[in-house]
């Protein structure tokens, strides 16, 4: 997977975003396009954060480099890498990605966890 990702191959990546980002007249290095491009004062103020990626994103180094800033400015964060899915892997359990309902289970408990009852 990787370059070869069937549900986003880096090099689909750059097209589909300048297309998305030219039809918007939003600059894609806008916090409000990606919140990775925000600034530390906004990353502050952020609520907890868990990152679930694919461990052979496109998007893996730019998941964790977000991961890091968000801890960096005092923020909690959690990045967890899965293996054998593809980017978007969320909604492809009944196809053959078993991994994926271990994900949603893990995802569950960390929202139970870290907001409890504000859910």
């Amino acid at each position: 997977m990787g370059a070869g990702d069937p549900v986003l191959p880096s090099g689909v990546l750059t097209a589909i975003s300048q297309s998305y980002m030219e039809s918007s007249g939003v600059s894609p290095e806008h916090p409000c396009a990606s919140p990775y491009f925000a600034s530390d004062e906004v990353l502050k103020a952020f609520p907890p954060v868990l990152i679930q990626v694919s461990a052979v994103d496109p998007l893996l180094d730019d998941a964790v480099d977000f991961n890091t800033r968000i801890r960096r400015v005092g923020g909690i964060s959690e990045i967890r890498a899965t293996h054998h899915v593809p980017h978007a892997f969320w909604g492809l359990s009944g196809i053959g990605f078993p991994e994926v309902r271990s994900v949603h289970q893990y995802c569950e408990a960390w929202i139970l966890n870290v907001f409890g009852e504000k859910v």
